[in-house]
């Protein structure tokens, strides 16, 4: 026969059991917006049968309801793929954000980008082609060509400012792992004394630290087994992060970078050998820092390149032109003066230029600069190389005890040189009255007449910006020549064209077998490739996390309409197992206190 009593306690079990439910329900309820935080649900399993004799034998009477655990929903196989994905993601994310900081830094294409630029430098070798007497045209070339120095200056500012950033950003995130690697061992240590024995279930510590490696998985690759204690293993890339009840801080290693002397942050392990990340922020970050073909230094490269190449080639054309004061071997970019130890294409002269003979590849670039002689008020625009002959004047004269032909004017000749003849009239006095010149070989002449005001000796126009002066002498004569060839004049620009097909149409070795123009444009496609590529990745692995994550909530997320029938329905049980407490009790009064009365 059972107890008096014990219906008592499966009822109060009963009540035990529902309110703990409800409790859990509440606890769902008040996070359901926490991240990182899982569902608990309460596992109820009925309590152990009494067994009673009844007039047919023994039966089994039901003693109510237990809880066995409190237990979380969670799918570890999600888990992991959630942690996979997330590093592909923080490298793709990294990757798109970089690459779009450095197209903005070009700014193509718009009016203020670097194709822009180059274009205006190149219209204004053609407008000086066309007529190198103009001065306006050589002041106008020469600040298109300090317009494209600033601009490839700029950019590589830009560009090794993004570095420095980028070394920053390195040391926050190795800071961020360390964080994270020291509250996970404390969350170890705390699960494992909670779940000691594997009876209890340390939930909310679980969801955290799952929600750590969550983060951790977004900056890093990551490698996550459980021992059988409840220890999370943490490694990446061959690195152990967290064993246990300990972990292992990584560390930043700071270098400089041989090409373009900036400061290099790496990431480095306990013993410092460096990391290579295969995945994550990092990965994202390091690449877009280091990489010949994609990254920053990629890019600087780039720019290197044409620096050295209008430095070395461009400047080997000015160099062999000259100017309207028939200077030669100056260049337009870099250093001063006319030496031969200032020609950047003599690998002998790079100890003089650079310092050394081996040149790094930021020193091309911190070079480039307009000559600054081309800034003289006095002559400055003159030493720009517009033609390709010196102006010197070889004379023959047929009387060698005439006067002496003196030149003036500006010549504003062909490209080719012009063969003149001058033939004079003079007067007894040797005074010259008049003259001639022929510009066939004396197959024509043409008169000159006397340039006013009137001067003394005469001078007389020859045509073309030309003008001659023959100085008296008693034995010049009617009929006394002159035979002499005008060379370019300062209105050519062959030499201009040279410079411009220089930038446009010729190709050079050093820029791959292309022009300037084809280089650039060319690295600036594979830049918007690079760019398209980095967000496709980024896209796809958005797509494929939104995913995961929406399998992970199918599974550990609350639900609050489920929740709130769950807490309908554990009301009800509560409920209904007080109704029978209280049917209890009346039954115990009627025993106690109704029976047994007879004869009071």
């Amino acid at each position: 026969m059972s107890s008096t009593f014990g219906g008592l306690n499966t009822v109060v079990r009963g009540l035990f059991a529902q309110q703990m439910s409800l409790d859990t329900v509440g606890h769902n309820i008040s996070n359901a917006n926490t991240d990182g935080y899982s569902r608990q649900r309460v596992n109820l399993v009925t309590s152990n049968p009494q067994t009673l004799y009844a007039g047919i034998g023994q039966v089994q009477l039901g003693t109510g309801v237990v809880t066995e655990s409190i237990t979380r929903a969670r799918d570890t196989f999600v888990d992991q793929q959630m942690w996979k994905e997330s590093s592909t993601l923080g490298y793709g994310q990294t990757l798109q954000d970089s690459l779009g900081k450095i197209e903005g830094v070009f700014m193509e294409p718009t009016e203020t980008g670097m194709q822009t630029v180059l274009n205006k430098f190149w219209e204004a070798l053609n407008t000086l082609s066309t007529n190198g007497s103009d001065n306006g045209a050589r002041s106008a070339l020469r600040e298109r060509g300090v317009e494209l120095v600033d601009t490839i200056q700029q950019a590589n500012k830009q560009l090794r400012n993004m570095v420095s950033d980028m070394n920053s950003v390195v040391g926050l995130r190795v800071e961020t792992i360390n964080q994270i690697t020291s509250e996970m061992v404390s969350l170890n240590k705390q699960i494992t004394a909670v779940e000691v024995g594997k009876i209890d279930h340390a939930n909310d510590l679980r969801d955290r630290r799952d929600y750590l490696v969550d983060q951790l998985s977004s900056i890093i690759n990551v490698r996550v087994t459980e021992d059988q204690v409840g220890n999370y293993i943490v490694q990446s890339s061959g690195v152990l992060l967290v064993d246990g009840q300990s972990n292992y801080k990584l560390s930043t290693k700071s270098s400089i970078d041989p090409d373009y002397n900036y400061e290099v942050v790496s990431v480095t392990e306990s013993t410092g050998v460096t990391i290579n990340f295969t995945d994550g922020e990092l990965k994202g970050l390091l690449a877009s820092r280091d990489d010949q073909t994609s990254g920053v230094k990629g890019y600087l490269d780039k720019l290197s390149n044409m620096s050295q190449f209008l430095l070395q080639e461009f400047n080997a054309v000015q160099r062999s032109g000259y100017g309207s004061d028939n200077s030669t071997g100056y260049n337009f970019f870099g250093v001063s003066g006319n030496a031969s130890t200032s020609d950047y294409s003599v690998t002998g002269n790079y100890a003089a230029i650079f310092g050394t003979t081996t040149p790094k590849s930021y020193q091309w670039i911190d070079s480039l600069k307009v000559n600054d002689d081309l800034f003289n008020p006095v002559d400055g625009t003159a030493k720009i190389a517009a033609k390709t002959m010196a102006g010197s004047v070889q004379i023959t004269q047929s009387n060698a005890a005439g006067g002496k032909i003196a030149f003036g004017g500006k010549y504003t000749g062909s490209l080719a040189s012009v063969s003149y003849q001058v033939r004079l009239t003079a007067n007894t006095a040797g005074a010259i009255t008049g003259i001639e010149y022929s510009t066939d070989n004396g197959t024509s002449w043409n008169t000159s007449i006397e340039v006013t005001p009137a001067t003394t000796p005469k001078t007389f126009s020859i045509g073309n910006g030309v003008t001659v002066q023959i100085g008296t002498q008693a034995s010049n004569a009617n009929g006394d020549t002159y035979n002499f060839s005008m060379p370019q004049g300062i209105a050519a620009g062959d030499n201009a064209v040279n410079l411009a097909n220089r930038l446009k149409v010729d190709i050079s070795e050093l820029l791959g077998k292309s022009s300037l123009d084809t280089f650039y444009a060319s690295f600036i496609g594979a830049l918007g490739i690079q760019r398209q590529s980095a967000t496709r990745l980024t896209d796809n692995q958005k797509a494929l996390v939104s995913q995961i994550t929406n399998s992970r909530e199918s599974v550990s997320g609350v639900n609050m309409d489920e929740e709130m029938s769950n807490m309908i329905r554990f009301q009800k049980g509560y409920n209904a197992a007080a109704r029978i407490l209280t049917s209890m009790d009346e039954m115990l009064d009627k025993l106690i206190n109704g029976t047994g009365v007879v004869g009071r």
